[in-house]
């Protein structure tokens, strides 16, 4: 019974497991079902032209997908589709979910293969389709869409030809253009008359002659008893097909060897420049001279036979000269670097081009050319001026020019400098002063480089990054150097290194005030006083200078968010557009050391300072402007001043200087 109840229950449980089979299989086919039905999409394809429907291939290059007849069934988002044809090129249709339902596909027919010769063979063969000119090649070959076409040949020895053709689609052309020769006449004359004329290798007759050709190149030799022999190739072609030739003889050259003392001179025949050893004509007269400068030239004539040669020389004697040097001051006098003497010097030279220089300390040293003649007395005279008048009578200070520092001359007039009360984001150390200026001022217009700079410590930098991590005392210093190269009284009194002093009424070169660089950075040149370089709106336009931009996040606290201006440090001076005044940098790339001492103490609020150099003692010194690490628009206000006391790598200067 047991055994029984065993097989009963073995039966349910293999038709439960039968039911359940059946349930999945119909499950999956049920999931394929709507998979097709959801996850492809169908493209039909219709292929132009008709001819090339007839034979139409499809293939999947990529994608998954398949084709039934030219319908194509993509899975996914599409698929790459190369449609193909006989005698048609293949064509590759991108399909994705943008694709129109009926896709129109337009395959171009492949072109015929064409090669021309020609009969005979030629060269250099000029070769045109439909008057186009398409190469130059001995035989023609190329690929033509179907159609109907005319091929020329031209070549200079042979009549134009042409022949036409028709490609046919994935044809095949083979063609001959068979070339005519050109017939003309060259004509060959010569003076004297009489000559004999070899042309291409064979003897035709003495000049002058004509002989009929076919096109080509031909070489000539005309030979004449007592005459140089001539060879030259005359071409007959299509353009010229009666080339003519008049050959100007010239006699058997006799030769000159020439030997000289000193060398280096010029040596010349009838006047004209020539090579030794020299190639004359024969039975003539010839006028052979040497000479060079500074000494006595020489000259010999001379007549020679045909094929004759001869030995000259020429030993020239130095020409001397007397040279007067007079000047409006005692002063040195050296001569081709070589000091000769003291002003007034009168000395015998040599007669060539020669330089003089006329020196005496703290005075401008004086150049001049001269030559001294054996015929008269040359008279050479210098006036001499201390430096800076030198300077000023030309009109610019030429020593700071060789540095490529340039200066802009300024008439400041009275302003209030600092901040007023109400202005956004003031500083309370933005003191106002009422300033005023009885002198010009030329200021520079960029910041001084580290090449400038490098010219004052005797470094090698050439860069034109503004120059950094220079101290205030440094900055001064460089002034002063400036001051002395220009022969100009120093603005600063120095002891060991350090500024101790000034001298107001120095016209040497110093750090602008912080008047005078308030005066350019809001007031020169504009209508009304701005809060910033550019203006009074609170906003940077695009590339206005170098702050702190984009490329220092993360770098520091505060950037310009959503500002680029192209440089992640320093950026070389002048790198963006002056300010309406024609300063560059003013309002970025690096701070700035002013002149003035650096207080917290108002002034008199009262009191109008004239030429006004700030507190007489600080804590350190001003410094104006913002720099390249400045990420925050209230630091940029041209009123913001702040104290340092040791250099930094965001800190430069410019310069300036008293006009009078």
């Amino acid at each position: 019974m047991a055994t029984l109840d065993e097989a009963i229950e073995k039966g349910r449980r293999k038709r439960r497991l039968m039911a359940i089979g059946f349930s999945v299989s119909i499950l999956a086919l049920l999931i394929i079902y709507f998979g097709w039905l959801f996850l492809t999409k169908g493209y039909s394809f219709t292929v132009k032209p008709a001819e090339a429907a007839q034979t139409q291939r499809f293939a999947v290059n990529s994608g998954i997908g398949f084709f039934i007849d030219n319908k194509y069934y993509a899975v996914g988002s599409g698929g790459l589709v190369a449609v193909s044809a006989d005698k048609y090129q293949t064509k590759e249709v991108q399909v994705n979910d943008n694709s129109p339902s009926t896709i129109e596909v337009e395959l171009e027919p492949k072109p015929a293969k064409v090669t021309i010769t020609t009969e005979p063979g030629a060269n250099d063969i000029v070769w045109s389709v439909n008057g186009e000119q398409r190469e130059t090649a001995s035989t023609f070959e190329d690929e033509f869409a179907p159609g109907t076409y005319t091929v020329s040949a031209s070549h200079p020895a042979y009549e134009p030809a042409s022949v036409a053709i028709e490609a046919l689609i994935d044809g095949k052309v083979e063609e001959q253009i068979r070339l005519t020769p050109i017939s003309g006449t060259i004509s060959i004359n010569s003076s004297p008359a009489g000559a004999s004329v070899t042309l291409d290798g064979e003897e035709v007759g003495s000049t002058p002659v004509t002989v009929a050709k076919v096109g080509g190149d031909y070489p000539v030799v005309v030979n004449y008893p007592g005459y140089e022999p001539v060879t030259d190739t005359v071409s007959l072609t299509v353009r010229n097909k009666e080339p003519k030739r008049n050959y100007r003889l010239q006699p058997v050259q006799a030769t000159v060897n020439v030997s000289v003392s000193p060398k280096g001179g010029a040596l010349l025949v009838n006047g004209a420049p020539a090579k030794n050893p020299i190639s004359v004509d024969a039975n003539k007269e010839h006028v052979i001279r040497y000479e060079k400068a500074g000494y006595i030239k020489q000259s010999r004539t001379i007549k020679l036979g045909p094929a004759e040669n001869q030995q000259l020389a020429f030993n020239l004697d130095p020409e001397m000269g007397d040279v007067a040097f007079t000047a409006n001051e005692p002063s040195d006098v050296y001569i081709n670097g070589q000091k000769q003497g003291v002003t007034p010097l009168r000395t015998k030279l040599q007669a060539l081009p020669s330089e003089v220089e006329f020196r005496k300390t703290g005075y401008r040293t004086v150049k001049q050319e001269f030559q001294p003649s054996s015929e008269r007395l040359v008279n050479v005279k210098a006036e001499m001026l201390r430096a800076f008048d030198a300077r000023r009578k030309e009109g610019k200070p030429l020593f700071v020019s060789t540095l490529g520092i340039e200066m802009n001359r300024l008439s400041p007039k009275k302003f209030t400098m600092g901040s007023p009360v109400n202005e956004p984001s003031r500083g309370r150390n933005e003191h106002q002063v009422k300033v005023d200026f009885s002198r010009d001022v030329w200021i520079s217009r960029h910041e001084i480089t580290e090449a400038q700079f490098a010219a004052f410590k005797g470094s090698g930098s050439k860069t034109k990054m503004p120059v950094t991590n220079v101290s205030w005392d440094e900055a001064a210093l460089f002034t002063n150097w400036l001051s002395e190269q220009e022969g100009l009284q120093p603005f600063y009194k120095i002891s060991n290194g350090k500024v101790v002093g000034t001298d107001a009424g120095s016209r040497g070169y110093r750090l602008p005030t912080e008047a005078e660089w308030e005066y350019i950075a809001k007031i020169n040149r504009r209508a009304d006083s701005t809060i910033y370089v550019w203006g009074s709106q609170d906003h940077l336009r695009d590339k206005q200078g170098n702050f702190a931009d984009e490329s220092e996040k993360g770098q520091q606290t505060f950037i310009l968010r959503g500002y680029n201006d192209g440089f992640a440090g320093k950026a070389p001076v002048g790198s963006f557009k002056a300010e309406r005044g024609g300063f560059f940098d003013l309002d970025g790339n690096v701070k700035e050391w002013v002149h003035d001492s650096y207080t917290l103490n108002p002034p008199d609020l009262d009191r109008v300072y004239t030429d006004y150099l700030g507190a007489a003692r600080g804590n350190g010194n001003v410094v104006k402007g913002a720099s390249y690490k400045t990420g925050r628009l209230k630091n940029i206000r041209a009123s913001v001043r702040d104290g340092e006391s040791a250099s930094a790598e965001d800190i430069g200067f410019r310069i300036a200087r008293y006009h009078e």
